[in-house]
């Protein structure tokens, strides 16, 4: 196989691993991915590995004339390749403990939008109820959970407000 065509099929997938972290919010972790004989990078992001496998392709790219170094950093680059491809199909599987750690007052306002989307399916689902409800028993209870809920779905807001403030003024919007 020639160099050229060696260099084509790495340039291909270079683009698709390029296309595949951009789906990826940014893939950031606290601590290196990688082992160092992989990766001279110690970045925590999937970006920072990317940009070292680009320039080992620029390198082989240049050193033509060496063969067996274009051979070596053409094996390591299949290497890494292989290595951030994995990683970045596992980004969905992540547990939080590796994930970066947020700033309390966002994690608050994740799980409050949380809360917030789970009360809009329960009220919906009980509006739906109440239009199908037969007897005045049912759609009297029905309507006594609709305010239940609504109660808890106007809490839940307030708190989304107030986290939205406090982030505000910490400049985190």
């Amino acid at each position: 196989m020639s160099l050229t065509s060696v260099q084509q099929r790495l340039s291909l997938c270079i683009q698709t691993l390029r296309q595949e972290i951009a789906q990826h919010s940014d893939g950031q972790c606290r601590l290196p991915r990688f082992d160092s004989h992989l990766f001279q990078c110690k970045g925590t992001r999937l970006a920072d590995y990317l940009q070292e496998i680009e320039q080992n392709f620029q390198r082989l790219c240049v050193d033509k004339d060496d063969v067996i170094r274009s051979a070596w950093l053409a094996e390591r680059l299949v290497d890494q390749i292989a290595a951030l491809q994995r990683e970045a199909s596992t980004q969905q599987l992540r547990l939080l403990r590796e994930q970066p750690q947020r700033h309390p007052r966002e994690t608050k306002y994740q799980e409050y939008r949380e809360y917030e989307r789970r009360l809009q399916v329960m009220i919906d689902q009980r509006e739906q109820r109440l239009a199908e409800a037969e007897t005045l028993a049912v759609q009297q209870q029905l309507k006594k959970d609709l305010e239940i809920l609504e109660g808890r779905m106007a809490r839940c807001r307030q708190a989304i407000r107030s986290v939205e403030w406090a982030l505000s003024l910490q400049g985190r919007d």
